[in-house]
């Protein structure tokens, strides 16, 4: 028998819209389980009722709250747990747009982490010298053992607002894995972090497997071409390049990829390119050259 799957989704958009890459993920996950999405932004009612329409969405809300991608989790789980679904599934993910995709079918890449016997999985797992190891929460799941758990609901129902990302990521991305594997559960995710490069390579993490791209480091694409041995729907490119463009993303030229960017209200200050850690070239406004460095 199938798992039975509810995926909790938290989204935003700063044009406060409903992007069609978006669509097109809750489209796909849609056929592997339901969905409750939540996004953190006051969208006019047409456009939460391109995610409302789409089948097997038991709740769609959209309303600010500045509490981020947990709050949004937060909120979809509040949701589930008040209308007693969460008994019914045999795993709950949190997932959300922050990501393009997925390119290529999800279902064999589901059912392969759910056969792990790990009761924490994920598609890509991150550690650095400021961060313990932990399941990125772009993508991160949990069997029932986990998710009704009164520990896991006690850290759902204090998640707030907290300003500071990194101070975000620790208490609640990082907190989360650690909490969970404190309990004597067992991870298992796609991309491990000695080979995670997701914001720096993004065409390796395909090859590694994991069917998606993360938004800030598409420019790392270099050429859209090489995304077609990966995807099952041209669609999904076209979507791409809209998106893209909507927020003036360029690629990166002669195989360099994105490692720094500033941007200060969604203007980009500062650009830095790197390529095979041994070549930068810095641009101020995302296009004027200013510098080249070898090592």
């Amino acid at each position: 028998m199938a798992n039975k799957r509810l995926f909790l989704f938290a989204g935003f958009d700063r044009d406060n819209i409903v992007d069609d890459t978006l669509i097109y993920y809750i489209q796909a996950l849609s056929k592997l389980g339901d969905i409750i999405f939540v996004m953190d932004n006051d969208l006019p009612g047409q456009e939460i009722k391109k995610i409302s329409k789409i089948p097997n969405v038991l709740h769609a809300n959209a309303t600010r709250h500045n509490e981020y991608d947990f709050g949004s989790y937060k909120r979809a789980y509040l949701w589930a747990d008040k209308n007693n679904l969460l008994k019914k599934y045999d795993w709950v993910y949190f997932v959300n747009d922050s990501v393009y995709g997925p390119l290529n079918d999800l279902k064999p890449i589901l059912e392969k982490l759910e056969k792990s016997g790990a009761d924490l999985v994920g598609m890509a797992s991150n550690c650095d010298k400021y961060t313990p190891l932990h399941v990125q929460s772009w993508f991160v799941g949990f069997t029932k053992k986990v998710f009704n758990s009164d520990f896991f609901d006690n850290f759902m129902r204090k998640i707030t607002h907290i300003p500071n990302k990194m101070h975000l990521c620790l208490k609640y991305e990082a907190g989360l894995t650690a909490m969970i594997m404190r309990h004597g559960f067992e991870m298992k995710v796609i991309l491990d972090a000695k080979d995670n490069d997701i914001y720096s390579n993004p065409r390796h993490t395909l090859i590694q497997g994991v069917p998606f791209i993360k938004k800030t480091a598409a420019a790392g694409i270099c050429d859209f071409c090489f995304l077609y041995p990966h995807l099952d729907d041209d669609t999904l490119l076209t979507h791409i390049q809209a998106h893209m463009k909507r927020h003036n993303i360029e690629l990166a030229k002669d195989n360099y990829s994105i490692c720094y960017e500033l941007r200060l209200f969604g203007i980009r200050l500062l650009r830095i390119l790197s390529k095979d850690s041994k070549y930068y070239k810095v641009y101020v406004f995302g296009r004027i050259p200013v510098l080249k460095i070898i090592k």
